[in-house]
């Protein structure tokens, strides 16, 4: 069965999307990944390593019958059910491949972000990166041209060592209301840029109360 979009085609046309790569699958990148799904994109390639654990489903897109299979596999299943689409699933870490089109980081640490950007900074095929970040009641989301001076420069400022970032601990990981809300304005910015607003870039978007510690970071 083939979804019918037309009540969102005058509000976005998934034809103006770019090829997506989304690394992590966890409670933000799951949301994405459906959500986006939902909008009619269908080149959409998502990368994660791990398995769905029982407390990975009240926060993600994932189903208690998901527990024990690799999270990948979970949400091609999930994507597929939703809306006929199928998504590529890439059941390993993202390390040094090359990298296409809109690449979104829902990743978990710093270094990944930084593995990520290493690849990104300065790369003519990618056109958007977005970065999701998630700490209690508390989010951000970056939108980067990583071809622009002035996109890089804010957003490399914003790379901390990971051992300066906010240590979590059994039960302050996150709530579920604020990773649906994280994944829907990554989702609703990068929506706005394909379809040509620049007015987001170089800037990063808040949501909720900033972790308590001054000197920490939301990983």
């Amino acid at each position: 069965m083939r979804l019918n979009w037309s009540h969102q085609k005058a509000l976005f046309n998934p034809l103006h999307a770019k090829p997506v790569t989304l690394i992590g699958a966890g409670s933000v990148g799951s949301n994405i990944a459906l959500l986006l799904a939902r909008q009619g994109i269908e080149d959409l390639l998502v990368l994660d390593a791990d398995e769905v654990a029982s407390h990975n489903v009240p926060m993600s897109a994932y189903r208690p019958c998901d527990v024990g299979r690799p999270k990948v596999e979970a949400l091609h299943d999930l994507v597929r059910e939703a809306t006929a689409l199928k998504i590529g699933a890439v059941g390993n870490w993202y390390t040094d491949q090359p990298l296409r089109g809109t690449v979104i980081a829902s990743v978990d640490t710093m270094d990944a972000r930084s593995a990520i950007w290493k690849t990104v900074r300065m790369n003519p095929a990618v056109d958007i990166l977005i970065d999701t970040r998630l700490y209690e009641r508390y989010g951000e989301v970056y939108f980067v041209r990583p071809c622009l001076p002035e996109d890089m420069l804010a957003y490399e400022a914003r790379l901390y060592p990971q051992d300066t970032t906010v240590k979590r601990t059994c039960g302050n990981h996150g709530i579920a209301f604020m990773a649906n809300l994280v994944a829907s304005l990554a989702v609703a910015g990068l929506t706005d840029a394909w379809a040509g607003d620049k007015t987001g870039f170089a800037k990063r978007l808040f949501l909720g109360d900033p972790p308590r510690l001054e000197t920490v970071n939301a990983t």
